[in-house]
């Protein structure tokens, strides 16, 4: 599934879709440059197996006694192994999408695989001659990654296609890199200082040793209150006049107050972010008229994709995470407050909807600004944009809040562990996906997602007032 998932999300629907006017050669084409920067370039670097630090190793190697041949010969011949023929079905699809025959596509699953063994050969011989764990050095790491899927995508935009990942479709290029992969693995086989190797990799006092407790210890920093939100007074030093309000009503200004820096700082975040594609998007319009008028002329087919615009400026995720940690938490331990669920869900489901609202009010903004400027954009599509914006901040709203309330994924080190937490989002997710593919007009979307989101509004206030003092319950 991850393999069909990165060539389809990562690499297929980049080339084609958004592309169908270019001929299935060019389409081919801008697969096969995606596919070449991304899984032998960019992998070869970021992902390594050799001199990785990990849990399992330390175990292996250093409490059970393992030889380190041992381990590493097992665990690379497992790991390339299982990588080549988790490859095949997911390279054999996508490529006869691409017209491209059978054996390539085995050859291409193989080259891959070959490439990757011999990436793994080159840093321990790299760590061997200088003592350098590449795969340490976060800076270059990251370099790697962020000028190579810059690399991979640019000429989507550049309208430029480009033909060195054909190159991988050639029988001397496929023969060089299998002899190449060939030799580096009977190398690694025949290594004789692997203790050495595991030694760097796994040392005692590595924090990526027991990530469960790396990552707990990351959530909390992301949902500390910060010292200075406590104080919450006006700036001629009167203080904020929460005295007139009562019950759950006073709870919550007191938490949105005292925890502001977490959800206002995300918040402007976002809003630059969004101001500055606006102003890009104007300053096309004024340098590439032609352009913009291309891409304007397409409005209703890029809707769809407000939907993951959305998803991800959406902070109610977040907003949950912070309520969890600075306030439920403790809460959760009394009847009254649980029975309570249905109160304190709508007030919270009210807040949240106006911080998402103020997020698609930038958004709308923006991509208004580019239309006027753009030309060519009918003023119903632009309303129906404008609907769906409004629409999409209300839904994720709801659902990050209702599935905190019915699911209640985190447990008391913040690390989620509800299942079908995983799979609802799962589900939600290949609906944003079925929306790009059915490329559902402006008018028909518009629609769908209003009434999806009234069903889901009615919907989490019946089950929440119904379930939540059952579900809404520390774990």
């Amino acid at each position: 599934m991850s393999k069909l998932a990165f060539l389809g999300l990562m690499v297929y629907l980049p080339a084609v879709v958004g592309n169908e006017t270019l001929s299935q050669e060019d389409q081919l084409s801008l697969f096969l440059h995606i596919f070449l920067l991304l899984s032998f370039l960019v992998a070869g670097v970021a992902s390594i197996t050799v001199l990785e630090t990990k849990r399992e190793k330390y175990i292996a190697v250093k409490l059970m006694r393992m030889k380190p041949a041992a381990y590493m010969q097992a665990s690379l011949g497992y790991r390339y192994f299982s990588y080549f023929i988790y490859y095949i079905p997911a390279m054999l699809l996508f490529a006869s999408l691409l017209d491209v025959p059978f054996i390539q596509g085995i050859a291409l699953a193989a080259s891959v695989t070959l490439w990757r063994v011999f990436c793994e050969y080159l840093h321990l011989k790299l760590f061997q001659k200088t003592g350098n764990v590449l795969i340490k050095n976060t800076a270059v790491v990251w370099l790697a990654i962020g000028l190579g899927y810059a690399a991979a995508y640019a000429p989507i935009f550049l309208n430029w296609i480009p033909s060195g990942g054909k190159l991988l479709l050639l029988w001397p290029v496929t023969m060089v890199i299998a002899a190449l992969g060939a030799i580096a693995a009977v190398r690694l086989a025949r290594y004789a200082d692997y203790r050495t190797a595991v030694d760097a990799a796994a040392r005692r006092d590595d924090p990526l040793l027991d990530l469960g407790k790396m990552f707990s210890e990351a959530n909390k920093m992301q949902v500390k209150s910060k010292d200075k939100d406590l104080d919450y007074t006006h700036s001629d030093g009167q203080t904020v006049p929460f005295n007139s309000r009562e019950g759950y009503a006073y709870l919550h200004a007191l938490f949105f107050a005292r925890h502001r820096s977490l959800l206002s700082r995300p918040l402007w975040n976002r809003m630059a972010i969004i101001g500055a594609i606006g102003l890009i998007g104007v300053a096309l319009s004024v340098t590439d008229p032609e352009r913009a008028s291309a891409l304007a002329a397409n409005w209703s087919k890029g809707m769809p994709w407000l939907i993951w615009i959305m998803n991800f400026l959406s902070i109610g995720e977040k907003a949950c995470k912070a309520l969890f940690y600075n306030c439920d938490l403790s809460l959760m331990r009394y009847s009254f407050y649980r029975n309570d669920a249905d109160r304190h869900f709508r007030q919270r489901l009210y807040r949240i909807c106006g911080l998402n609202l103020t997020l698609a009010g930038g958004m709308g903004a923006a991509l208004t600004g580019f239309a006027l400027t753009a030309g060519g954009v009918p003023t119903s599509e632009l309303l129906l944009t404008w609907v769906c914006l409004v629409a999409l901040s209300v839904f994720f709203s709801i659902h990050h809040l209702f599935l905190y309330y019915i699911l209640q994924p985190y447990s008391t080190e913040l690390n989620v562990k509800n299942p079908f937490f995983f799979l609802v989002n799962i589900a939600v997710s290949m609906a944003f996906v079925l929306a790009l593919l059915l490329k559902a007009d402006a008018a028909g979307l518009a629609i769908a997602i209003v009434t999806i989101t009234a069903v889901y509004f009615v919907t989490a206030i019946i089950l929440v007032k119904r379930w939540g003092p059952r579900t809404f319950r520390v774990k």
